[in-house]
């Protein structure tokens, strides 16, 4: 009886994991593909993956602002199915390329297609991204399927968290979309959770597969971001000591193999990167670091051993137009004087000696990890920056858990996190003796992760400045979510009065940043028959005050066209219809305002001040930065919506346009969001509308 009955056990802690991974596939490929195509559309990055695999858009119409599906394949030849797999597996050698494993994912990706075109009877250089994403469904199911072995012997109501917060946070769409895109995110995000998941099997039952499938995780993972080559090769050295966990010869020899496989195969990595990508990189985090926002940028490129001469280039980046540099970064003068004589190492000693700068840089990139999809890039095939809403309550929830990417919360977790990682190290050092093998790897792995921790925050600053660090902080963003996770555990793991207890400080710690003084309300105008309710934005010393209406008086485009504030719909409504039913005193009490108004970059021939177009962040304490110096141009109202100025201190009562046009283009806007970030959209979208004032 007990024999069979641990034999139905077994089954069962085997058959379960494999099942949950199998729904985990079907919930990843329905969010991706089940009623609209989603994915994420194309920054700019794409162009060196796809030049690189010898891939093209079929249509390239818009493809920075929408999802694109449908690919052509550059073929040498295609007259059998077996020429064109050979064909496809090429890549474009005249290049300047470097290695990735994320390059072995395309290519398979492509012989899919290949395969898949010959039995549909369609032309061989058909390219559909989905055959990627399925690949990256795969992996993550593999990951979720190691997880759920891990707990399969465990309590019920541990094994129902981890099912449910796997299929709730790691399937979310923010990660998801990812996958239907030619980032390096997917891959470093599928071999992430792979590797955290061949460890925890590895310290339940090592093995040597177990321990190959831990290194080449790592491999994958360190390629998919050659950022993530520091970290690889630390986690790679470390990962020697699987070998602890058991004593066979065998098993110490196949662990020691794998593990210094990997790290010769990371170091390849590293001496592939080509000298461009370093030398974008290193000007970002100077010109669009270090020096962005510094009082005083001479002192700090004379402290790097730059001529002063170039503080001009003080805030600029290395993906503008020529025209926009107020010198030549392309002369050899240029190349002597920067290139040659600064690198990551001078970056990373500069910080050291300027804490505080380092610590103000670091604030900025933790605001930034909010969400988890980078908000500058659209997700529908057929609108312009339409941002999807299937199966992201995860990304939604984490958004309006402003500890999960507050500064202060952030450092003291990870203050408190790396103090108990010191003082479990003393301690096994002290008694390394009679530590077990499972309590030294246990050890081993909370250095790895407390140091990832700090490595991950820390590196994008260092290697590329504030440039698109949204998106650089993915992998940070990752570490948390998989740290919230682990906390989330240990809650469930306590008995039930700590839980209740763990729950009301969550809550407790949440309504911390929800907290506010009000603002002064007053009723001034009517709309519709109803009196307006404004809020006090700003009193002024000869007692006028500047008023922004509470809430959203109503829901309209921008304009049908152009986000050009001066001919818009909207201030032609607000300057007219919006103030008929104003009584005479109102109107009188109405003062005149100037307000600088940010122009696109291809009007900036109209600017009246500026010298670059308006930086896209979409944090509200960072959205104005370096406002002042972008393309604007004078405009007078009487009645206008938010300006970036006020974006700080307003409050985000809805989703309202703001006066900024999103200068790349000339049919977009920028919005309040109602999470209270910054984005951008369509201008011919509807937008809520708060009008704001200053009267007598």
């Amino acid at each position: 009886m007990n024999y069979k009955r641990n034999k139905t056990d077994i089954l069962k802690d085997r058959l379960i994991p494999a099942i949950g991974a199998i729904i985990v596939f079907i919930v990843s490929f329905s969010v991706l593909y089940l009623g609209d195509n989603v994915g994420l559309s194309d920054n700019g990055d794409f162009r060196r993956v796809l030049i690189t695999n010898n891939i093209s858009y079929a249509d390239d119409t818009d493809y920075y602002y929408l999802f694109k599906q449908d690919y052509v394949m550059e073929l040498e030849n295609d007259d059998t199915v077996f020429a064109a797999m050979r064909s496809a597996w090429q890549t474009n050698a005249k290049e300047d390329i470097y290695s990735s494993p994320h390059f072995l994912v395309i290519k398979i990706s492509k012989e899919l297609n290949v395969i898949a075109n010959a039995l549909h009877h369609r032309p061989f250089t058909h390219y559909n991204i989905a055959y990627m994403a399925v690949l990256y469904i795969f992996m993550l199911s593999v990951a979720a399927w190691a997880v759920f072995a891990f707990v399969a012997d465990m309590r019920l109501r541990i094994k129902t968290a981890v099912f449910v917060m796997f299929i709730f946070i790691f399937c979310d769409a923010g990660y998801l979309l990812y996958f239907n895109s030619f980032y390096g995110e997917p891959l470093q995000y599928t071999a992430l959770l792979m590797l955290v998941a061949f460890g925890m099997l590895i310290y339940k039952r090592p093995s040597v597969p177990k321990a190959i499938g831990f290194f080449v995780s790592l491999y994958f993972f360190a390629g998919a971001k050659l950022a993530n080559i520091p970290y690889s090769l630390i986690v790679a050295v470390l990962g020697i000591l699987i070998a602890i966990m058991r004593k066979d010869r065998l098993f110490k020899i196949g662990v020691d193999v794998s593990a210094l496989v990997c790290i010769v195969a990371i170091c390849g990595l590293y001496t592939s990167i080509p000298d461009w990508m370093n030398r974008d990189t290193t000007y970002q985090a100077v010109f669009f670091g270090i020096t962005k926002n510094s009082a005083t940028p001479e002192r700090d490129l004379s402290e790097l051993g730059v001529d002063e001469k170039y503080a001009v280039l003080a805030g600029t980046h290395a993906y503008m137009d020529e025209d926009e540099y107020p010198i030549d970064i392309s002369s050899s003068e240029f190349e002597r004087d920067f290139y040659d004589k600064v690198d990551k190492k001078d970056i990373a000693v500069f910080y050291m000696r300027h804490p505080i700068r380092l610590v103000s840089e670091l604030c900025t990139a933790i605001e930034n990890s909010a969400y988890i999809r980078p908000p500058v890039v659209g997700n529908s095939a057929t609108v312009p920056m339409e941002l999807t809403n299937k199966f992201s309550l995860w990304s939604r929830l984490r958004v309006a858990l402003p500890f999960l990417y507050a500064p202060w919360v952030i450092f003291m977790v990870f203050a408190a996190v790396t103090g108990y990682m010191i003082f479990m190290d003393v301690f096994y050092i002290h008694n390394h003796k009679i530590e077990t093998p499972q309590r030294r790897y246990m050890i081993c792995a909370l250095n790895i992760l407390i140091l990832g921790l700090w490595i991950n925050l820390i590196l994008p600053i260092l290697c590329n400045g504030e440039g698109d660090i949204a998106k650089h902080m993915f992998l940070f963003t990752n570490c948390i979510d998989i740290l919230f996770v682990v906390c989330i555990l240990g809650i469930i793991t306590v008995p039930p009065k700590n839980i209740v207890r763990s729950a009301v400080a969550v809550a407790v710690l949440t309504g911390i940043f929800y907290i506010h003084m009000p603002r002064r309300t007053v009723k001034f105008g009517t709309l519709n028959g109803n009196r307006i309710e404004w809020s006090v934005q700003e009193r002024y010393s000869d007692g006028s005050m500047l008023l922004v209406t509470k809430n959203c008086i109503g829901y309209m485009p921008f304009d049908a066209s152009s986000n050009d504030w001066e001919t818009s719909e909207l201030r032609a409504w607000l300057g007219g219809d919006f103030l008929e039913e104003f009584s005479e005193q109102e109107l009188e009490r109405i003062q005149e305002c100037v307000n600088y108004v940010p122009l696109t970059y291809s009007a900036r021939d109209r600017a009246e001040s500026g010298d670059h177009a308006h930086y896209w962040n979409f944090t509200r304490e960072l959205v104005n930065d370096m406002g002042d110096a972008a393309y604007r141009r004078s405009v007078k109202d009487r009645v206008y919506i938010p300006t970036l100025e006020m974006m700080e201190d307003i409050d985000h009562a809805g989703s309202y346009w703001i006066l900024c046009p999103y200068t790349s283009n000339e049919y977009m806007n920028r919005f309040m969001n109602y999470d209270g970030f910054i984005l951008h959209t369509d201008c011919s979208a509807e937008k809520g509308v708060r009008a704001v004032l200053k009267i007598k």
